[in-house]
């Protein structure tokens, strides 16, 4: 495949991508919300663990600490 080609076929998969797209219901919150989180994925990532460690924390009570520990040491495989 030379140049030309590869560029077309570039070509051709964003025009398809496009009207993928322009298909989406609430296409304009797809876009900024995709690069919102492109740009800054921390402000989903870090309060969605925070939610999800209190929910174990909750769930399973002090066993919650004793597993993090067990993940974290290798369970006990590693010393």
């Amino acid at each position: 495949m030379d140049e030309r080609e590869f560029l077309e076929l570039l070509e051709k998969r964003a025009k398809e991508q496009e009207q993928l797209i322009k298909q989406m219901p609430l296409r304009r919150v797809f876009l900024l919300s995709s690069l919102w989180f492109g740009q800054h994925p921390w402000r989903i990532l870090i309060p969605v663990a925070l939610v999800l460690s209190l929910l174990f924390r909750w769930m399973l009570g002090y066993k919650y600490y004793e597993l993090v520990l067990k993940i974290f040491g290798g369970f006990g495989f590693i010393r």
